[in-house]
């Protein structure tokens, strides 16, 4: 087993900012790279990993075995919705919304259209035109590149969210976060995650000195994707994935450590933030292909909030 911490360091000359994730091994070995996985394919066929292998000695790769995203749950993990709250649209959510922050009261939400805006910090140059997941505009996030806002609204312990996200060629091989719901107003304390590894979606929490992670293998593809997540931080659940409104099967989930009750989420920050690099084929450093990625369309609410209808 190992308990993880994440530490944060930026490339000299090159001006990125890339976190590190090191490890205290308490048995096993340390990090190593891991060999991309096939578009479609299972993620590897050694089956889980152990305490000396994948990622910082945690844990290999995802057990082989399975389709990707919708095989069978891991016994520690129920299939995603067979116990998450009932979902059905609002009037400003479920399946099939309409765009556009302005056509809804999402107690957060941004579809980087109509800016400034005085709720977030870090909106600034990576803002681009013309290739948006709808209307005109995106954020185009190199490394470092992440938006946080505090004005949570009515959320308090219990988030449903939804982004629109494009990675091209396809993800990092390495670990890291996209999605972080900390439990402080700053970037500190305990927070869910949802990332990625392995060039696939990642579930994750940290806290209690460790992490915990929850692999997948639903292979991010070259094209604007609905993701949706569930994090249930009242019942110190593991947060729950969708992509493209189907619900995502963990493949390994970490045994420790436990995860702790949320009072209130304090803090929403969404971008591109790699601990080990943006290589696609190799999990450390920024061997090329790397990735490039564009987020759209984010909005946070009390109940689902649902995909945009095309």
């Amino acid at each position: 087993m190992a308990r993880m911490v994440h530490a944060f360091w930026w490339a000299v000359g090159s001006g990125l900012f890339i976190g590190a994730c090191s490890a205290q091994i308490e048995s096993g070995g340390a990090a190593n790279d891991a060999a991309p996985t096939a578009p479609g394919g299972a993620t590897g066929s050694g089956g889980s990993g152990g305490s000396g292998g994948g990622r910082d000695g945690s844990g290999g790769a995802p057990a082989s075995g399975g389709a990707s995203g919708n095989g069978d749950a891991n016994g520690d993990i129920p299939a995603l919705g067979d116990d998450a709250p009932v979902e059905k649209p609002s009037g400003d959510g479920g399946p099939g919304v309409s765009a556009g922050c302005a056509q809804h009261t999402y107690p957060v939400c941004m579809d980087f259209e109509s800016l400034p805006d005085a709720k977030w910090t870090g909106v600034g140059a990576n803002v681009q035109m013309g290739k948006a997941a709808h209307g005109n505009a995106a954020f185009h996030g190199p490394p470092n590149s992440t938006i946080s806002t505090t004005s949570l609204g009515a959320i308090t312990n219990v988030v449903w969210g939804r982004m629109y996200l494009h990675m091209t060629p396809k993800a990092p091989v390495g670990h890291g976060a996209m999605v972080m719901l900390f439990d402080q107003p700053g970037r500190g304390g305990n927070w869910y995650e949802v990332g990625f590894e392995y060039n696939a979606l990642q579930g994750n929490w940290h806290g209690n000195g460790g992490e915990k992670y929850m692999h997948t293998k639903m292979l991010l593809p070259d094209k604007w994707v609905c993701v949706e997540f569930f994090a249930d931080g009242a019942n110190g659940a593991p947060i729950k994935l969708w992509m493209d409104g189907v619900p995502i099967v963990y493949s390994d989930v970490a045994g420790t450590p436990s995860i702790s009750k949320t009072t209130k989420f304090a803090n929403f920050t969404i971008g591109l933030t790699p601990y080990h690099g943006l290589s696609t084929v190799n999990y450390e450093g920024n061997a090329m292909p790397m990735t490039d990625m564009w987020i759209d369309d984010i909005a946070l609410d009390t109940q689902r909030v649902g995909c945009i209808a095309d």
